[in-house]
């Protein structure tokens, strides 16, 4: 078993565990923490197979570098989906007019019933 340890000022909870998730169809891990550090401790499902503590690394490095995206591209993803979203919204007016002149159109049976082949041939 190793045990690895992480500065709380350079990594976030969120990064940690995401990485360690990616290890579990390699590894057995256990977290903790403590007021500076978050301790990673690994042992390999496959007693053959050593796990790499540098994959590791740059696991939780990767996995800090998305959450900083994240955080940082949060705000314009969410104005981008309010405007996505706010274009395809029918107001109550436009969709009773909308209701009123499918109502007003009478349909005759015969039209209804007729094969459009015979028609258009």
């Amino acid at each position: 078993m190793r045990q690895l340890k992480y500065s709380k000022e350079l990594y976030s909870k969120t990064a940690l565990i995401k990485a360690a998730y990616n290890f579990t169809d390699k590894a057995y891990l256990h977290l903790d923490a403590d007021n500076d550090y978050y301790y990673v401790s690994i042992v390999s499902k496959n007693e053959n197979q050593e796990v790499s503590e540098k994959e590791f690394e740059n696991e939780i490095l990767a996995q800090s570098a998305r959450h900083q995206i994240y955080l940082q591209t949060k705000n314009i993803r969410e104005l981008m989906l309010a405007r996505a979203v706010a274009t395809s919204v029918v107001t109550s007016t436009e969709k009773n007019t909308e209701l009123d002149t499918e109502d007003e159109t009478e349909y005759n049976e015969d039209e209804i019933l007729r094969d459009w082949f015979d028609s258009n041939d």
